[in-house]
């Protein structure tokens, strides 16, 4: 079975689910659903590196030659690594007195990683952009459904959300591609450019922000093409044969050659565990999130000048485990549950190979600091 076929059984089965969950319920439930009004799960955690909220880090990140674009040898430097990220409800329902619930939304976020200490032009090292298309989540809640029992329950609900297409597009700032050709690198651009699905399993959301809550996450996510693989390159961009490929050379669709890079295993699995604190009669409350994942470190050289006369092979990326935490305090603002309602202080600290664009084959790369966040 294909991965595209996976993909529309459990499109298929996801709606079917939630159907035999509420066989009590009568058509009328169906009119109670509401256009475009915020629901308290299915969010991002704080530990996400792509998360769908607003988020801002500043502090120092560890240089490679790929991205120290002064060249100043420091292992160091102070940046800025911004997201700025969205999950709008298009449609959501609630049945059987609560007890569960769906929704659908659209995701989007923006990753921006700027050099702000490095002084001719501060550059913009690398843009991401993600969007989804519509993502389904479902979420069954346990117990009494009130403000008291919520609070004494440990488990007090599991969520199972699904996106079945979403698109990744890498920009390396202009400054850096500049320097790149200048310098002679045999890899000027590496165009990272995928579509995917993704399947989350939560268990605790904290859709109570008020009580104290033990969040767990299982995440998946899979290339829908994996022929193509995760990142590729065309001969406007750099030498082709310097590129490692499981595949041959190509021509795209304006006649210039082109090579995928090698897909390896074609996903991504992450686990995400995050505690919120119960919230003081002023509005605050701890939080405390991290992340590990599982994905590809992309297999070629952003360092090589000299251009490869016979085409480079690859059986695979390698996998490389990385590691994400957040440790602040939240203010929840009172009498108000929606958009834009709680604002976050705190330090996140990340490592792994870096998160970020055509990066990815950068390990070994830590960044920690101040970290904002506005949801």
């Amino acid at each position: 079975m294909t991965v595209k076929n996976i993909l529309l059984l459990l499109v298929a089965v996801f709606p079917l689910t939630f159907a035999a969950a509420q066989t009590t319920a009568d058509s009328a439930a169906y009119r109670t659903g509401k256009w475009f009004h915020y629901v308290p799960y299915g969010h991002s955690l704080y530990a996400d590196e792509h998360p769908d909220f607003v988020r801002m880090d500043l502090g120092p990140v560890s240089y490679s030659p790929a991205t120290d674009y002064a060249g100043s040898g420091h292992k160091y430097g102070n940046q800025i690594m911004a997201v700025f990220g969205g999950r709008i409800s298009v449609w959501s329902m609630d049945l059987q007195q609560r007890r569960y619930g769906m929704s659908i939304s659209q995701t989007f976020s923006v990753n921006l990683w700027m050099d702000i200490t490095e002084r001719t032009t501060s550059p913009v090292v690398n843009t991401d952009y993600r969007i989804a298309m519509p993502t389904f989540t479902f979420i069954q809640r346990f117990g009494q459904q009130n403000a008291a029992a919520d609070r004494q329950t440990f488990l007090k609900n599991y969520s199972i959300q699904l996106c079945p297409f979403k698109h990744e597009s890498t920009h390396i700032g202009d400054e850096m591609v500049l320097q790149r050709a200048d310098k002679g690198y045999a890899l000027r651009r590496v165009n990272v450019n995928y579509n995917y699905a993704e399947l989350l399993f939560t268990l605790n959301e904290p859709e109570n922000r008020y009580a104290e809550t033990h969040t767990f996450r299982l995440g998946a996510h899979v290339l829908l093409d994996p022929k193509q693989g995760w990142y590729f390159v065309n001969s406007a961009d750099g030498a082709v044969n310097n590129l490692p490929s499981n595949s041959d050379v190509s021509q795209n669709k304006a006649g210039m050659p082109e090579r995928f890079g090698p897909s390896g295993m074609p996903f991504e699995v992450w686990l995400q565990y995050q505690y919120q604190s119960a919230c003081s009669k002023h509005g605050f409350q701890a939080i405390v999130s991290a992340e590990v994942r599982n994905r590809a470190m992309y297999a070629y050289s952003l360092t090589e000048t000299t251009i490869a006369a016979e085409p480079q092979y690859i059986a695979a990326d390698r996998r490389r485990f990385t590691y994400s935490v957040f440790v602040g305090m939240r203010y929840n603002m009172p009498h108000y549950d929606g958009y834009f309602s709680r604002f976050s202080i705190g330090v996140r600290a990340y490592h792994g190979n870096c998160p970020y664009g055509m990066f990815r084959s950068v390990d070994n790369f830590s960044h920690a600091g101040l970290c904002i966040v506005y949801q």
